[in-house]
Order: structure tokens, then sequence, then C-alpha cells
């Protein structure tokens, strides 16, 4: 029997969203898209929107939390932020959600999980990943920084379902015609993970008890999903783990669940 399910929704600069579920217990990890896409997303996953205990906000950049406002009202359920995140969000969103405020390195409960936020390296006010637990399943979340660091390394590691971002490939983004001062920002310590970043952290992370890697958060413009692939299996074949699961998130729909 299927235990704990993560379902992509939607995983890229045009907006993000991941449910995790079990049973009927769900959590929504960001909400960057609108309610119309949610509930066509669950449907098609097979969820109902009112398994869904709480929202988890990683960060406020714009395709990580578009459609907040109208959902969590929606769904009337907590959001979770840290509170430089929370801040920021309440001076930015004109009917922003009452906000349960979380600390990096703690630990709470909300719909049968155990969840911890952990730092990452983000040009946001303040960004985090998560690693969520139910019973002995770890599920870690990580899908907007620059560079890894041994504290996000620790958290990921152990986790039977990676969620990791996949962002660039050098070439593509060198050749994009986006301006100089863009591409810095992406490839700085405080911007996004290339293909050979990705593929160089699953190396050091992947456990033995690991089952599945998701990709996420691959440019439309600077990444193919090929690309992405490419160097992660590479990475699993020198680890001699091809037996792991490898997907990716897409930019335009939900994927196939993924269970562990």
């Amino acid at each position: 029997m299927p235990g704990v399910g993560i379902t992509v929704l939607k995983s890229g600069s045009d907006g993000n969203c991941t449910v995790v579920h079990c049973g009927e217990s769900a959590l929504l990890i960001d909400c960057g898209v609108c309610l119309k896409a949610l509930r066509a997303g669950l449907e098609q996953a097979g969820i109902q929107e009112q398994w869904i205990k709480g929202i988890l906000i990683t960060h406020e950049h714009a395709d990580h939390v578009s459609g907040l406002d109208v959902v969590a009202r929606h769904l009337g359920v907590p959001v979770y932020a840290t509170r430089l995140c929370a801040d920021y969000l309440r001076g930015h969103i004109k009917k922003a959600p009452a906000f349960t405020l979380i600390e990096k390195g703690s630990d709470f409960g909300v719909g049968g999980f155990g969840v911890r936020a952990f730092p990452l390296q983000h040009d946001a006010v303040e960004t985090v990943g998560y690693m969520l637990t139910h019973e002995s399943t770890k599920v870690g979340v990580a899908t907007d920084f620059g560079a890894a660091t041994a504290t996000t390394d620790f958290h990921l590691r152990g986790s039977d379902t990676l969620m990791i971002e996949s962002n660039y490939d050098l070439n593509l983004l060198a050749a994009s015609t986006r301006p100089w001062r863009l591409k810095q920002r992406i490839l700085g310590p405080h911007g996004h993970m290339s293909n050979p970043d990705c593929a160089e952290m699953l190396g050091r992370i992947l456990s033995a008890n690991t089952r599945n890697v998701i990709l996420a958060h691959i440019s439309g413009e600077c990444n193919k999903p090929e690309l992405a692939r490419a160097g992660a299996e590479a990475s699993l074949r020198a680890l001699q783990r091809q037996e792991v699961f490898l997907t990716c998130g897409s930019r335009s729909k939900a994927i196939p669940t993924v269970w562990c």
C-alpha cells in the first residue's frame, strides 16, 4: 500500500505548488497557483480539498505565493511562514491571511506530519526548505537556493523522497537573452542551483533509504528536463543507485504522484 505521496502540481518560475499527503491528510508547500488550477490538480491526483490541513510557505517570491490570499481564505487552513516572510507578505498582499509563525530549526506538527523548516540561501527576505516526516517516512524539499551549505545537506540527508532544485544549464543560461545582471543573480550563491550543482549535491545527500528524487524549478529558457535528468542520472550511476526513481516537476501541469 502506498504511504506518503508527493504530488507536484506546478514547478517553475510561472508558479510552484506541491502537495504532500497521506491518507486523508495533506499539506501544501507554497501556493503559486490560482484556486482553479489548484482544484484541477487536486482532482487529477484524487486528493480532496478538505484533506488539506495547512499551507507551508518557503519564501515570499510571487511564483510561490501568487494564489495564497484566495486559496487560504477558501480552504480556511493555517498558513505557516517565518516571521520575516510573514511580515513582508502582510505588507504586499492586500488580503493577507493570518500567519502561524515558525522558526528555522524548530519542529512542529500539522495534519499528522512532523515538520521542520531549515534555512536556504536565496535572494528573498527569508527562505526555508522543509523536512516532513510521517511515522518513519521522510520527505525533504528544497526548491530555491543558490548554493547548498552543510546545513542544507544535514537536513535533507536521510530523505525517502528528495525534491531539489535543478534550475539551469550553464550553456543555455550563457546563451540566453537575459540581462547580465540577472545572469549574475542566478549564478550567485543566493540565486539558483545549476544541473551540475544538483548532481553533485545528490552525491552527498543520497542515503540508503532514498527511493525517489524529484528535480524541481527547471527553467523554461535556460534548461531542459532531459538535461537536468542527464546530470542527475550520471550521479546516480556513479553512486550505483540506478534503482532510485527519478522524475521532473513540470512548469505547466501536475505530474503523477510519487509514493514512498
